[in-house]
């Protein structure tokens, strides 16, 4: 059985198609949602076939909702049920993606007849391309998860120039400016309060404003952000030195969601820094700009002559216990076992740790090994994939972010990033003038 979603902001609607036998078109409902920013989380939740939506809804409508399929989950199918028989929405709706377009109120006959055409459009479609489809969104959320783990040990803890190399190339983040900034968004309900209606509804506003934080500010490029989630504090990354009207500008369009986040919202802006080890300084002085001006809706930055008093955290320095009597032999062997695994393997998402545990030495061992070869781990690792992206390039046959994720890169704009650094031209770029 394909599993169903229904979208709509009436009780009345969500009711009455739930209690269609579904199941005899080959079909399970699994759940309902009120609007697009719940079906969301609910799909991030829930393996989902089929999405039966309305268009007018608050917070995130229908067709924005079909944008985001269209780009997160585009094996999803969409079916518009709409009272709107406006032209324009129909077109709308299929030119993102929904397979038909249904107005209410609509027979049963009708609603069958469209189904049962969608699931056996479903049934005949290739074993292959579902396990790949499957494959790509393990790999997509796989990035995702890595890529908050490393943004929160960034924000945290003073981490070494290393770790940051290592911890942006498997997070696909590209940090490459001359001033970094942090700023942190919270939302005075949670923070003054301390309280919340539910974790239901707190786990939904966490989730929105990550999804919401994607589309606004993460599309401006070198631009990150971290939610967290146990309070729905936003972090927000930028390598850009004239951050302070974009951080701004953010919290303004934040608070056209005032209906979803019930809260006023309060930005603070850490110092700027130079130097990429010492960006956790600038999220620690956002948060305490924040913890020392209790007042809502405010802005504040950090200023030198008012500043908060910084936090002095020491960061314990790891340090490699390598004996001074080493069998450079053995060494030598051990880089080649992990270049050839390398080599192998750098079609998929590999880590320095994945590495490390084939040749049987530990990830800072085997990083300081690469460093005494004359090239460490990461540009080893870069250059297998450049070299490869490039021989793929020459071949028209193949799109570009079917290039990045055969090398092994998830996301295509991090590898156009990657491209142009080491090449000076962006993937299309070299396409064009190679041929």
């Amino acid at each position: 059985m394909y599993h169903l979603l229904i979208v709509d902001d009436e009780i009345e609607i969500r009711e009455g198609l739930s209690a269609i036998p579904w199941h005899t078109m080959g079909l399970k409902l699994l759940g309902c949602a009120k609007h697009g920013l719940e079906a969301l989380q609910f799909i991030s939740e829930h393996p989902i076939d089929i999405v039966l939506t309305d268009i007018r809804m608050p917070f995130m409508d229908g067709i924005e909702l079909m944008t985001v399929l269209l780009r997160q989950q585009p094996f999803i199918r969409v079916i518009i049920l709409s009272g709107h028989s406006d032209f324009d929405y129909a077109q709308k709706a299929l030119k993102n993606g929904a397979v038909d377009y249904l107005l209410k109120p609509t027979q049963f006959d009708i609603l069958f007849q469209t189904f049962e055409r969608l699931v056996h459009k479903l049934d005949a479609e290739k074993q292959e391309e579902l396990r790949k489809s499957v494959l790509v969104r393990k790999e997509m959320l796989l990035s995702k998860l890595l890529r908050e783990e490393f943004l929160s040990m960034l924000f945290r803890n003073r981490m070494s120039a290393d770790d940051i190399e290592l911890g942006c190339s498997e997070s696909e983040i590209l940090l490459d400016g001359l001033e970094y900034k942090v700023a942190l968004i919270r939302l005075d309900r949670i923070s003054l309060n301390a309280k919340i209606g539910s974790d239901r509804e707190l786990k939904l506003i966490a989730f929105s404003l990550d999804n919401i934080l994607c589309d606004i500010w993460d599309v401006q490029g070198s631009a990150y952000h971290l939610v967290n989630k146990e309070n729905a504090e936003s972090y927000l990354l930028t390598a850009k030195s004239s951050s302070k009207d974009d951080f701004i500008q953010v919290k303004r369009q934040l608070s056209k969601f005032m209906g979803l986040l019930k809260s006023t919202l309060s930005l603070s802006i850490g110092k700027p820094v130079q130097h990429l080890t010492e960006i956790w300084s600038s999220a620690q002085s956002a948060k305490q700009l924040l913890e020392n001006s209790p007042e809502e809706d405010s802005n504040h930055e950090y200023s030198e002559p008012a500043q908060a008093e910084e936090l002095d955290h020491t960061a314990a320095k790891e340090s490699l216990s390598v004996s001074h009597a080493k069998d450079k032999k053995k060494d030598s062997i051990v880089v080649q076992q992990a270049k050839q695994f390398i080599k192998q393997n750098f079609h998929q998402s590999i880590t320095l740790k994945q590495v490390a545990n084939e040749v049987y030495v530990t990830p800072g061992h085997l990083s300081a090994l690469f460093r005494e070869s004359g090239e460490s781990y990461l540009q080893f690792l870069t250059s297998q994939r450049l070299n490869k992206a490039i021989e793929l390039i020459a071949d028209v046959r193949f799109k570009i972010y079917e290039i990045a994720e055969l090398v092994g890169y998830s996301d295509q704009a991090y590898f156009s990033e990657i491209f142009k650094k080491h090449t000076g031209k962006t993937p299309m770029e070299y396409r064009e003038a190679a041929n």
